[in-house]
């Protein structure tokens, strides 16, 4: 069985800093298998898109 958890942060919420001219960040979760205690670091699709358009940017 798996559940997905909020991760925290000292100052707040998980976040990955994108590679934009800007400075944003995505949020990250983590899914947690509890009968193994397993833990997954994830973003979600919407913000894993965001991720890929700034990697593509960042190659150009």
């Amino acid at each position: 069985m798996q559940k997905r958890l909020a991760t925290v942060a000292f100052t707040g919420p998980l976040k990955l800093k994108r590679e934009s001219v800007a400075p944003k960040t995505v949020d990250v979760v983590a899914d947690v298998d509890l009968a193994t205690g397993e833990v997954k670091l994830r973003v979600s699709d919407r913000d894993l898109q965001k991720l890929r358009q700034d990697a593509e940017h960042s190659v150009r």
